[in-house]
This record gives structure tokens, C-alpha cells and sequence, in this order.
């Protein structure tokens, strides 16, 4: 049994970097392409917990295609369990293209597969010790939470989109996390769609770019600093944090431990990216 379950979208994700702006008109020229690669916070933050030493199984779906073998391959370079990964027959994989700007501002097109909570993965989560919620489809969310059980321990991966999070499910994930991830600028959504008091115990970490990580944890708040680092293609970084982070958390050690160690992955993923 793994000992963290990662719920969330898998993708397969076409990445192309573009010189200037891409206004959806007219010709630019495209670099450093990534043709294609597995992604998702599922597999992503997974990925960084086994990394560290710590069992974990994305809890998601593929297609019965080329881009479910590639997802597949992906996990299994990775080191994941792949027991919580349901593979659907006649179905295509979710594929997202990311077009990113000389700027660093991006683009999204997505073209979404079919999900659907399985029997065996309702188990998987029911009886894991850490639960992750990331992204993914809100209905199968408030199940994997009706049957986790109050015991265990669960995290929330934030994404500021209210088609994977409405304002009932968020307002549930963030009175019942034990630990959060976010970033700069989601925090705001997420105090203010709280609907009670911060659970006192819940540890909080908030990502700021080039400025570094807050922590807020057991009534103490303090700032991390990160290398400063130029990157094209910060894709999945996040997520990789979380992983990283969570991994500490998950073998007893403190915030400030699992933060430093959630900003090493992220900056270990960039770093490998950037090779040619």
C-alpha cells in the first residue's frame, strides 16, 4: 500500500516555447519543444515523493492510446505506483499543449479524456495514510473525501480553477487539510472562501516565485529564499514542491525542513529541464 495517494488529472502535455507574444494569429517561431511529456500534479508531486523515499501512487486516469503508454512509461521511470492510474477503454488521454511566451506568460489548449472513481481506487484512497487532492474532477474530490477516512491525513495542492475547485469544495478542502499548498496568487481565494477559522494545526505553504516560500505553521510564520533561477518551461514545479515538502512531512520532520527540501526538487526539476 503506498503511503501517500496522489488524486488528480493525468496529462500528456505538448510543450513548445515561442519567440514574442502568441496572439492565436499570424506565424512565430517555435524552440525547445517537448514532444510530448506525462504530466499532471498527480505524477509530478508523486514523482518527488519517491524521490525522497516515500511510496506514493497517482490516483488518476489515461486512455487506452499512445498517450496512456507514454503516462505509463512516465510512472514507471518514475518509481510510482501505478495501481491507482485506471486505464479506459476506447478513450483518449487528456492532452494539454502549453505554448509559452518570450515573457514567461503562457498559454493552454486542452483537450480532455474521460474520468471516472473506480471501486479499486475509491480503496486506494480509503485506505491510505496521506491523501492528496490536486486538480481533477470536483465530483470524484468530494467522493475520495467522503471516504477518507477522519484519521488520515490530507493535503491540497491549490489551483485557482473553479471547475476542478467550486466554492463548496474549496471551502471543505481548506477546513479540513492538515497541509496546503498555494501559491502567491491564490492565497487570497483561498482565505477568503474559507467558512470557518483556520484549523489551528494546519501548516501552510505558499510559494512566491523568485521571492521565496512562506510557511505558516503552528502559529509561527517565516520566509525562505530560493536561488534565483531563469527558467522557459516551470511547468509541473509546483507540484514537484509539494511533493518534495511532503515527503518530510509524511517521515515526522518540520515545516521549515520540508520546505527547504520541497525547494530543492523544484529547483532540481528546472535544472534537469534545462539541459540540452
Amino acid at each position: 500500500m503506498a503511503s501517500v495517494v496522489v488524486a488528480g488529472f493525468a496529462t500528456i502535455d505538448y510543450v513548445v516555447q515561442v519567440d514574442g507574444v502568441f496572439t492565436g494569429r499570424g506565424t512565430r517561431l517555435m524552440r525547445d519543444a517537448a514532444w510530448p511529456r506525462a504530466g499532471g500534479a498527480a505524477l509530478y508531486a508523486s514523482a518527488a515523493l519517491v524521490l525522497a523515499g516515500v511510496e506514493a501512487a497517482p490516483l488518476t486516469w489515461i486512455g487506452d492510446d499512445a498517450d496512456g503508454d507514454a503516462y505509463l512509461a512516465a510512472c514507471r521511470e518514475a518509481g510510482v505506483v501505478s495501481d491507482g492510474v485506471a486505464r479506459l477503454d476506447s478513450a483518449a488521454s487528456t492532452r494539454c499543449l502549453l505554448i509559452y511566451n518570450a515573457g514567461g506568460s503562457y498559454g493552454c489548449l486542452l483537450r480532455p479524456g474521460p474520468a471516472w472513481l473506480t471501486s479499486a481506487q475509491e480503496q486506494l484512497a480509503a485506505t491510505a495514510p496521506w491523501l492528496v487532492i490536486a486538480a481533477g474532477p470536483s465530483e470524484i474530490s468530494r467522493r475520495l473525501l467522503d471516504v477518507f477516512p477522519a484519521a488520515g491525513r490530507l493535503a491540497w495542492i491549490v489551483k485557482d480553477d473553479p471547475a476542478c475547485f467550486p466554492a463548496d469544495l474549496a471551502a471543505r478542502l481548506a477546513d479540513r487539510a492538515d497541509v496546503i499548498f498555494c501559491n502567491a496568487g491564490e492565497r487570497a481565494g483561498l482565505e477568503t472562501g474559507r467558512q470557518a477559522a483556520r484549523p489551528s494545526g494546519q501548516v501552510l505553504f505558499e510559494t512566491r516565485g523568485a521571492a521565496g516560500v512562506r510557511v505558516e505553521a503552528g502559529g509561527e510564520t517565516f520566509d525562505l529564499p530560493v536561488a534565483p533561477m531563469t527558467v522557459a518551461d516551470a511547468t509541473g514545479a509546483g507540484d514537484t514542491f509539494a511533493g518534495g515538502a511532503l515527503a518530510v512531512l509524511v517521515a515526522g520532520g518540520a515545516p521549515r525542513e520540508a520546505a527547504l527540501a520541497g525547494g530543492a526538487a523544484a529547483e532540481a526539476l528546472l535544472r534537469r529541464r534545462s539541459v540540452p
